[in-house]
């Protein structure tokens, strides 16, 4: 039987409807230097959407609550004989491009449109591709307005 970790991570759109794509350190333990989403492993005795606020605290500086978050995407990926199920929140912050402190995770991000999704986190991206269907599908950034 494989090991599991959950792992919560965040679409964060701003009041512009731009997504907050973070990039890895290039000494990160996993996928170093690549794109990625706020977010992360979710502690034992701990509720995905607490792990989910507390993370985004800790990799960028912004304050959530679980008001302001919601599951939008569920999946789950077997990456060496692992298994990582993910759950997939959006949120939304009430400015346009707010200043990220970045944590050491991280050495850069950005304020990016949606057609670059696909671009974070390249072996889990078909997951972020039918997130992004669903967003446009369902009209989604309307309703967490």
């Amino acid at each position: 039987m494989a090991a599991t970790h959950l792992v919560a991570k965040a679409l964060l759109f701003d009041s512009n409807d731009t997504f907050l794509a973070l990039t890895r350190g290039d000494d990160h333990p996993r996928l170093a230097g690549l794109y990625d989403l706020p977010g992360g492993g979710v502690n034992k005795g701990e509720e995905p959407g607490e792990a989910l606020i507390r993370e985004i605290k800790e990799e960028t500086g912004l304050s959530l609550t679980l008001q302001d978050v919601r599951v939008l995407y569920a999946t789950t990926h077997l990456i060496n004989g692992r298994s990582w199920p993910t759950l997939l929140y959006v949120a939304r912050i009430d400015e346009r491009q707010p200043v990220v402190k970045l944590s050491y995770e991280h050495k850069a991000y950005e304020w990016a449109p949606l057609s670059r999704l696909a671009d974070v986190e390249p072996q889990i991206a078909p997951t972020y591709r039918k997130a992004l269907e669903y967003i446009r599908d369902n009209d989604i950034l309307a309703d967490i307005a």
